[in-house]
């Protein structure tokens, strides 16, 4: 549930709400712990709206974290749809399409490296 907090301005009274988390904040959350999990660091990426990718086949497994939008991921055998503040993962040696909402969208994207000792990937 939503909390507001009266926040002190001597010109007017204003809430704020306190349940929202601003992007930078959950780009920074996410992207604290990458290297660590062995994942490269995250890169911007974005889909301008209807946009869609061929069907891909990644070799790393990739996290990631939708920043704006909707992104719509199609799996052989299902639908996911991540909206703002998702995040998602797509293990290794794994087939899908990724489509964009009707605002496009904006995500960060990481690839697991196979040395995570020499940071390879």
């Amino acid at each position: 549930m939503s909390e507001l907090v009266q926040v002190a301005d001597p010109k007017r009274r204003l809430l704020m709400d306190t349940s929202v988390t601003s992007i930078d904040a959950m780009a920074r959350e996410f992207g604290e712990t990458l290297f660590q999990r062995g994942f490269s660091k995250g890169i911007f990426h974005e889909f301008r709206p209807y946009q869609t990718t061929d069907v891909l086949l990644v070799t790393h497994a990739v996290i990631g974290l939708v920043l704006n939008g909707e992104l719509l991921f199609q799996f052989q055998d299902c639908l996911i749809i991540n909206g703002i503040g998702d995040r998602f993962f797509v293990p290794a040696n794994t087939h899908y399409q990724v489509t964009a909402g009707q605002e496009g969208a904006q995500f960060l994207l990481a690839k697991h490296c196979n040395s995570t000792a020499a940071n390879v990937c």
